[in-house]
């Protein structure tokens, strides 16, 4: 089973997005700082990574920055997500696979991780 780690503050969001996972076949887990997803990094050993931009106070495209640079995470696609569509227009130069505006259709989070 491939594995997601979703990073964001609404939990709304992360409920909706981990039945839907875990529906299609994913094991799902969420953080709700970028704190918490960087430590779950490293235990979870995700094959995927969705990240808010904006995560609480903290600025995601830092935690994406830091995935990319580092050897052993490098290899993790990671999937930007924001409302702000400006922000979303420079999460490649952070080191992102992929973004998504929210609102968003979950098939199209689906798509975006190739399942």
């Amino acid at each position: 089973m491939k594995k997601v780690l979703v990073v964001d503050d609404d939990c709304d969001l992360l409920v909706i997005l981990t039945a839907y996972l875990t529906r299609k076949g994913f094991v799902v887990m969420t953080c709700v700082s970028c704190r918490e997803g960087k430590e779950a990094l490293d235990k979870f050993q995700p094959d995927y990574i969705l990240l808010d931009i904006n995560v609480g106070d903290e600025d995601g495209r830092e935690l994406c920055q830091t995935i990319s640079q580092e050897a052993r995470w490098r290899h993790i696609p990671v999937v930007m997500i924001s409302a702000n569509h400006e922000q979303l227009s420079t999460v490649q130069s952070f080191g992102a696979r992929a973004a998504l505006q929210k609102p968003f259709e979950l098939e199209k989070v689906l798509e975006t991780l190739g399942g």
